[in-house]
């Protein structure tokens, strides 16, 4: 039995095929015409411009080299800050480091004579507000309805947690605001916004702000990066390093099994105590910006660059270099 299976095609199958096949082929010459009638038209476009112009030398007529951008590697740009076209990497804010860096942002608005943007200033790192809402504060959230007492909190709701942040006016608030009054020369509207637009007279739109911030860190050439979040940051690094107040957690935890809390958060909020420790934090930093304390330098949290990281090695290992030569005596005049 033979398996070969032979396919015969039918006529009307064949002519088909054979249709197909010539329409694709005469595509193909019309493509291959329009190809030519375009080059011959370049070729006759030339012919004219050299006739008009003159023809081009040879060192005109070879390409331009392109400059070949240099390759980074991850290793060989794993420690700087900035990019293979000297462009500084995107950062997040830092917090200030230091009472100078503060008290250096704010004599550089007041040079300018940049009052109410060293008044943002001020009143931003002692509140420690989001700057959406810190734009979206208005000269009612502070000053009372006689226009003459400053209220003695600031209830605002934060865009980002729609949660009631509410704030202790301190010291460094009011007098802060006090000259900001007097530089606009107390006119102002309960309704109108805290830190205005020049422009539209309305809100400030945070890009501004950033703008604001970033410039002065800029120009003051501050090994940092000064964004809009830095005066929130600034809040948190303050509190953390002045404040030394701490609650007693034992008498916390005795009250909270009298009153059957499952947590301790709810007998703290019951008692009051979570407001207590807010405003004594608020204090703490109103006495940092207005520089009651003895703090300068800020040591909370991760603020160093690379320079500082890369320094501080260097000096480990000098250290442990010392240390060996002192083991093996080869090292006589070894101080600790």
């Amino acid at each position: 039995m033979n398996n070969d299976v032979q396919v015969v095609f039918s006529p009307e199958l064949y002519m088909l095929q054979l249709g197909a096949m010539q329409d694709e082929l005469k595509k193909r010459d019309r493509e291959i015409q329009r190809l030519t009638n375009q080059l011959d038209y370049e070729r006759s476009l030339r012919e004219r411009l050299e006739a008009k112009y003159g023809k081009l030398s040879e060192e005109e007529m070879v390409p331009k080299k392109t400059r070949k951008r240099r390759e980074v590697t991850p290793d060989d740009n794993a420690y700087s800050d900035f990019k293979s076209d000297g462009k500084r990497k995107p950062h997040a804010a830092d917090a200030i480091r230091s009472y100078d860096d503060f008290h250096a942002i704010q004599d550089y608005y007041l040079e300018k004579g940049q009052v109410r943007d060293w008044a943002m200033w001020t009143i931003g790192v002692s509140l420690g507000l989001r700057i959406s809402d810190l734009l979206s504060l208005k000269f009612g959230h502070i000053i009372d309805k006689d226009k003459k007492t400053y209220r003695p909190r600031i209830q605002i709701y934060e865009q980002k947690t729609g949660k009631l942040n509410n704030c202790l006016i301190t010291e460094s608030v009011r007098l802060a605001m006090d000259r900001y009054l007097e530089s606009i020369k107390y006119r102002f509207d309960l309704d109108g916004y805290l830190f205005p637009s020049k422009k539209t007279k309305g809100k400030m739109y945070e890009e501004c702000g950033w703008r604001i911030l970033s410039s002065a860190g800029k120009a003051l050439n501050l090994p940092l990066v000064i964004g809009s979040h830095t005066m929130r940051k600034s809040f948190a690094n303050i509190a953390a390093c002045v404040d030394k107040s701490c609650i007693d957690m034992n008498a916390i935890t005795k009250v909270q099994g009298l009153l059957n809390h499952g947590d301790q958060r709810v007998t703290m909020k019951y008692l009051g105590s979570y407001q207590e420790m807010y405003d004594r934090a608020r204090i703490a930093v109103s006495d940092f910006v207005l520089g009651k304390t003895d703090v300068n330098e800020i040591i909370a949290g991760t603020q160093y660059t690379n320079d500082d990281v890369v320094e501080r090695l260097d000096a480990l290992e000098e250290f442990s270099l010392k240390v060996r030569e002192y083991s093996n005596g080869t090292y006589h005049k070894y101080s600790y």
